[in-house]
C-alpha cells in the first residue's frame, strides 16, 4: 500500500470512528434516560440483573474505546494515523472532561442531603454513567470539529 491509500484510510476510519463513538455514547445516555438500572425494583430479579449487565458492558466497551481509541484491528500503521496528535490531544481533554465529572458528582451526592438515602450501587451507578457519558460526548464532539476544521 502506498502511503497516500494509507492517510485516505486513516482519514475515513477516523471520521467513522468520531461517528461511532458520538452514537454510541447517545444511545447509552438514551438508554439510560429510560432504564435506569441501580434504579429498578428487585422484584423481577431476571431482568434486574440483565439490566445491571448491560449497563456494565456498555460502561466496559465505551471505556475501552476509550483508552484504545478504537481500530485495535487495523494495520498499525493506519491505527498510528488515526491516533495522531489531534486525536491523542482530544483523548486527553475528553478524560480530562469525565474525570471532574465524576469528581464533582461524587462530591455532590455526598454534600447534597437529599442523596443520602441513595445506595452505594446507585450513587456509583449515577458517577459512572455521568463520567462516561460526558468523556465519551466530549471525545465525539472534539474529533468530530477537528474533522469539520480540516
Amino acid at each position: 500500500m502506498d502511503s497516500r491509500n494509507l492517510v485516505e484510510i486513516a482519514d475515513r476510519n477516523s471520521r467513522k470512528r468520531a461517528i461511532i463513538i458520538a452514537a454510541a455514547a447517545l444511545v447509552f445516555v438514551a438508554g439510560q434516560a429510560l432504564g435506569r438500572p441501580a434504579f429498578r425494583d428487585n422484584a423481577d430479579r431476571a431482568l434486574f440483573n440483565m439490566r445491571n449487565g448491560m449497563w456494565a458492558l456498555n460502561v466496559v466497551l465505551l471505556l475501552a474505546f476509550l483508552a484504545t481509541g478504537g481500530g485495535l484491528l487495523n494495520n498499525p500503521q493506519i491505527r498510528a494515523l488515526v491516533n495522531d496528535e489531534v486525536s491523542r490531544a482530544n483523548y486527553r481533554t475528553s478524560v480530562v472532561a469525565g474525570f471532574w465529572v465524576a469528581m464533582t458528582s461524587a462530591l455532590v451526592l455526598y454534600l447534597v442531603p437529599v442523596f443520602a438515602a441513595l445506595t452505594g450501587r446507585q450513587t456509583l451507578y449515577l458517577v459512572l454513567t455521568l463520567s462516561v457519558a460526558v468523556a465519551s460526548l466530549t471525545f465525539a464532539y472534539l474529533e468530530l470539529r477537528a474533522h469539520r476544521d480540516a
